[in-house]
């Protein structure tokens, strides 16, 4: 289950169910960056391009490699800050466990009822 674990949130990464979030400013604030954000100011981030950062990521940032979460195959959490499918912080998601769960459930179900093979496979 590691492997399938690992699959799904590497499926989040390159296509997260929430591409685009954002966020408004309850008070006045300075971002990490140095950037003042002033009361009422709303931002984005884009979470669709985070998830192919090669400075987050690394080179291959781009590929489909669930092995980037498997570490002796046990799977390994990223931080919720770089892998923010789910959001982070005091925001994060409450149903992020029966989100994976529920995939789980969905994959198994399907891996039961029906035969798979690549489409050039006769």
């Amino acid at each position: 289950m590691h492997y399938l674990h690992a699959a799904i949130t590497e499926t989040l990464r390159l296509y997260p169910g929430v591409p685009v979030d954002g966020k408004m400013a309850d008070e006045d604030d300075v971002l990490p960056n140095g950037q003042r954000v002033i009361k009422g100011d709303g931002m984005n981030y884009m979470i669709y391009a985070m998830g192919r950062m090669k400075y987050l990521w690394g080179e291959d940032a781009e590929e489909f490699r669930p092995e980037r979460w498997l570490v002796n195959g046990v799977f390994q959490q990223e931080s919720p800050y770089k892998f923010i499918a789910f959001n982070a912080g005091p925001r994060i998601c409450l149903g992020k466990e029966f989100a994976y769960r529920q995939m789980k459930i969905v994959a198994a179900t399907l891996i039961q009822f029906f035969r798979f093979r690549l489409e050039d496979e006769r």
